[in-house]
C-alpha cells in the first residue's frame, strides 16, 4: 500500500473511534463494556496505521534516493596519487561498419557511451570511470536486493536503445497494454459489468445499477540472460561491443516474453504465466475461438470464409484497434496467399498487393512465438491465429528495466567476463473469453480442425 492509502486506513478507524464516542455522548451516558472495547480496537488499529505510514514514507523516500541519478563526483578518479587524465578522442574514430541498434543522429555518440559505461563498470577500467564522471554518464549500482553480488543500473542511453529494440523486436510490448509497475505485486481494476438503464413510469423510482468492478493481479517475475564479452576489450572495439550487447539483451529478452505472452504454461519455465493459446483451449473460454470448418488445421486449408467467420465474431468494442496476430509463416502461407488469389481491384482493396501487411482492412501483427508449422495435423484442436485488440485482452507489467551484473571467474580460463543482464516483468492474460460462445471477449482465435 501507498503513504496515502495507509493513513486512509488509519484515518477510518480513528473516525470509527468518533462515532462511538460520539454516540454515547449524544445520549447522555457512558459507554458500554462492548463500545469501550470497540473503540480501544479501533484506536490501537489507527496508531499501527499511523506507524505503518510512517516506515512506508521512510522507505520510500529511501528508494528515491537510490534511484535518483548521482551527480557527477567533485573528486576525481585518481591512479597513483594522481588525476587520470583522459583523451577526448571522437566516437567517429572508433566506427566499425553500420550499427544495428543504436539509431538515429547521435547513433554512434552514443554507442561510444554505452561502450565507456561496460568499460567503466564491468571491466572495472579506471580510465573509463574517469571518463564517465567527466561526461555524467551515470555509474548507479541497483539496490533492490535481488541480486547478492549487486549489479549496475543500465544508463539512459542504453536502456533507451534496448526498450526501442525490445518493442521492435518483441510483439507482445507493442500490442499489450503496458502498466508501469511501482512494486512487486500489483492489482490493476478492470470494468466487470455497467450501468443498466430503464424505462422509468410517472410515479416509478428508477431502478438503480452500478458498475461492476473485479481485478487483475501482477506479480513481477525476474527474467535472466548470461552472456560474455573479453576482458581485454580495447578502444577500437567499444561501440561494436556496446552495439552487438544491446541488440543480443533485447533479442533474448523480447523472446520470451513473447513466448509467455503466446505458449506460457503457468509453469515456472514461463514464470508461471499462461499464454494466450494456452488459456483460449484449456476448456474454460470455449468464447474465445471459432472452429476452422472441416480439414482446416494447415495454412494451405483456410481461405476467406474462416477468417471473415473469425471476424464476425468479434465484438464491435474491439474493433477500433483490432489487429490479426499470426506468425511470419502464416501471414506469406494464408493472407498473403488470399490477397493475390484475390487478383486486380480486389487485391488493392483487400490489402494493397504485398506493399502492406493487412487484410480486410486490419494490419497483420507477425509474432514469432505463434505456430509455423502445419504438418502432421499439429494445429488440430489448438489456435493457430487470432483476431482483435490485444491491448484489451492483456496487461504487461513493468517493475524494472535492464540491470547488468558481472563475474569475473566463471570464464577466467578464457580471459572473459560472465555478464548476467535482468529484468523483471509479468503478462496477464486477463480478458480472451467466457465459457459460451456468447461471452466473446476482445481476440477470437480461429481454432484448427482436422
Amino acid at each position: 500500500m501507498t503513504v496515502l492509502e495507509i493513513k486512509e486506513k488509519g484515518s477510518q478507524e480513528g473516525e470509527n473511534a468518533r462515532i462511538i464516542m460520539d454516540t454515547a455522548a449524544r445520549e447522555s451516558r457512558n459507554m458500554t463494556s462492548d463500545e469501550a472495547h470497540a473503540y480501544d480496537e479501533h484506536l490501537k488499529k489507527a496508531e499501527e496505521y499511523e506507524v505503518l505510514a510512517a516506515r512506508q514514507e521512510r522507505l520510500e523516500k529511501f528508494e528515491l534516493r537510490q534511484t535518483t541519478p548521482q551527480p557527477t563526483k567533485v573528486t576525481q578518479e585518481t591512479a597513483k596519487g594522481g588525476r587520470i587524465e583522459v583523451a577526448t578522442s571522437s566516437p567517429d574514430l572508433y566506427s566499425h561498419g553500420s550499427l544495428r541498434s543504436f539509431r538515429g543522429p547521435t547513433a554512434r555518440k552514443d554507442a561510444y557511451y554505452a561502450g565507456k559505461w561496460v568499460q567503466a563498470t564491468i571491466l572495472d577500467d579506471a580510465e573509463a570511470k574517469q571518463w564517465c564522471r567527466d561526461h555524467s554518464v551515470e555509474m548507479r549500482v541497483q539496490t533492490e536486493g535481488i541480486n547478492a553480488d549487486g549489479g549496475f543500473v543500465v544508463p539512459t542511453t542504453m536502456e533507451t536503445t534496448i526498450i526501442n529494440l525490445r518493442e521492435e523486436y518483441g510483439s507482445a510490448r507493442r500490442n499489450a497494454r503496458i502498466v508501469p509497475m511501482t512494486s512487486d505485486h500489483t492489482v490493476i481494476p478492470r470494468r466487470a459489468s455497467g450501468v443498466d438503464a430503464y424505462f422509468v413510469g410517472e410515479t416509478d423510482a428508477i431502478t438503480e445499477s452500478d458498475m461492476g468492478w473485479n481485478q487483475v493481479e501482477l506479480t513481477a517475475k525476474e527474467l535472466g540472460a548470461l552472456t560474455r564479452i573479453s576482458a581485454s576489450l580495447n578502444e577500437d572495439g567499444i561501440i561494436s561491443m556496446a552495439d552487438t550487447l544491446a541488440n543480443e539483451m533485447s533479442l533474448a529478452f523480447a523472446t520470451k516474453e513473447d513466448l509467455c505472452a503466446i505458449d506460457g504454461t503457468g509453469l515456472s519455465t514461463h514464470g508461471g504465466m499462461v499464454g494466450i493459446r494456452t488459456k483460449m483451449v484449456d476448456g474454460l473460454h470455449v468464447g474465445s475461438w471459432y472452429e476452422a470448418v472441416a480439414t482446416g488445421d494447415e495454412w494451405s486449408e483456410l481461405e476467406d470464409a474462416d477468417l471473415l467467420n473469425v471476424m464476425g465474431c468479434l465484438p464491435l468494442y474491439a474493433r477500433r484497434g483490432a489487429k490479426w496476430h499470426c506468425s511470419p509463416v502464416a501471414k506469406v502461407a494464408v493472407f498473403d496467399r488470399l490477397i493475390m488469389a484475390a487478383g486486380g481491384a480486389s487485391m488493392t482493396e483487400r490489402g494493397d498487393g504485398l506493399r502492406t501487411t493487412k487484410y480486410m482492412g486490419y494490419p497483420i501483427e507477425e509474432w514469432q512465438a505463434m505456430p509455423s508449422v502445419d504438418a502432421g495435423a499439429v494445429l488440430n484442436a489448438t489456435i493457430m491465429l487470432f483476431f482483435g485488440d490485444y491491448s484489451m485482452a492483456a496487461s504487461l507489467g513493468s517493475r524494472r528495466g535492464i540491470t547488468i551484473a558481472k563475474s569475473v571467474d566463471r570464464y577466467f580460463e578464457y580471459n572473459q567476463i560472465a555478464i548476467r543482464a535482468t529484468e523483471r516483468f509479468c503478462i496477464n492474460n486477463h480478458d480472451v473469453g467466457g465459457l459460451l460462445a456468447a461471452n466473446r471477449g476482445p481476440v477470437v482465435g480461429l481454432l484448427g480442425n482436422t
